[in-house]
């Protein structure tokens, strides 16, 4: 009996020393451990819009959170939207560029993780099959086996990964959140410049007149000088 609760004794105290040190390890390695991410996610996001230095996130109603991309000179280049898909073995995690057009389309897409068949499914990651979404609105973002507008080749032997991330891609491309999102965001831009081209053509204004009034003078004087050689 003795020894059974020495035995108990023992392995309570190693689970609690076992928990203490895995709780401080964690505590310790979660900042290095996110500045690692933090460092991914910024090569990952430079990789697919590069003239963006800034991102700012933004919540759209009914839709997904979205970073908006702005170059050095703050001008808003595009929209980065994370999303996913069921793949034919698992769930495909992707990020996807957008323009900022009235008919948006793709400026490059990347995959995040997955658990496709290698050699297969997992081909899905490579950049000659990425390659062909790039400028790409949503009515040409179909498997060319499926549509006749289709723009997308399937993946030899992953045609079901193929239509799982063609068809996702093009289902978020088509949201009339997204539409509205981007609507709002053009006549925001509008608005900004209005201002600045009323005040330049209140400078310049003042400016034609006095040349005028300057022209008028000097045709005065040559006038006057000719009469006075009429004279003489």
């Amino acid at each position: 009996m003795r020894e059974d609760l020495k035995m108990i004794l023992v392995l309570f105290f190693v689970c609690i020393i076992s928990a203490i040190s895995l709780s401080f390890l964690y505590t310790y390695t979660k900042p290095k451990i996110e500045k690692n991410l933090f460092a991914k996610e910024l090569k990952l996001k430079s990789e697919i819009i590069p003239q963006a230095e800034e991102f700012k996130k933004i919540n759209v109603e009914n839709f997904y959170d979205i970073e908006e991309c702005y170059d050095k000179e703050k001008n808003f280049v595009g929209i980065l939207i994370k999303s996913s898909c069921k793949g034919y073995a698992g769930e495909i995690e992707y990020i996807v560029a957008i323009t900022t057009e009235s008919v948006p389309r793709i400026i490059n897409l990347k995959i995040i993780s997955h658990k496709e068949t290698p050699g297969l499914g997992a081909n899905v990651q490579k950049e000659n099959f990425l390659s062909k979404f790039k400028l790409k609105s949503a009515n040409e973002i179909f498997l060319k086996k499926d549509n006749i507008n289709g723009k997308i080749d399937a993946i030899s032997g992953a045609t079901i990964t193929s239509r799982a991330i063609t068809n996702s891609v093009r289902e978020l491309l088509s949201k009339d959140e997204l539409y509205r999102y981007l609507k709002n965001k053009r006549e925001e831009s509008y608005i900004s410049v209005v201002p600045l081209i009323k005040t330049q053509q209140s400078v310049l204004k003042p400016k034609t007149k006095i040349i005028e009034k300057q022209n008028i003078t000097i045709s005065t004087q040559t006038l006057t000088s000719e009469e006075q050689k009429e004279e003489r």
